[in-house]
């Protein structure tokens, strides 16, 4: 996957796009994010979901990081759904 950090209302072209996707370019931008991740990865700032039968989790990708841990997949099934609210 490609990632990039723009200012609110910013677009990526689809070239640039193309060339974080296709051709693997890390965009300059992922510096700041390297950056923050000690700092936004401290147990203050973190989950850690102990799923139980029938839990829902959803969250904004637009506001935070999220990360699967380890799970045992022979005993559990992983169903993943994403879903895009889009403005009108």
């Amino acid at each position: 996957g490609s990632c990039a950090v723009l200012p609110a209302g910013e677009t990526l072209s689809q070239e640039r796009m193309d060339q974080l996707e296709l051709e693997g370019v890390e965009d300059e931008s992922l510096g700041l994010l390297k950056d923050l991740l000690p700092h936004l990865s401290q147990p203050q700032f973190t989950v850690r979901w102990r799923w139980s039968a029938g839990d829902l989790i959803i969250w904004d990708n637009r506001s935070l990081f999220h990360a699967g841990t380890g799970f045992d997949e022979k005993l559990h099934t992983r169903e993943m759904w994403r879903t895009t609210v889009l403005q009108e």
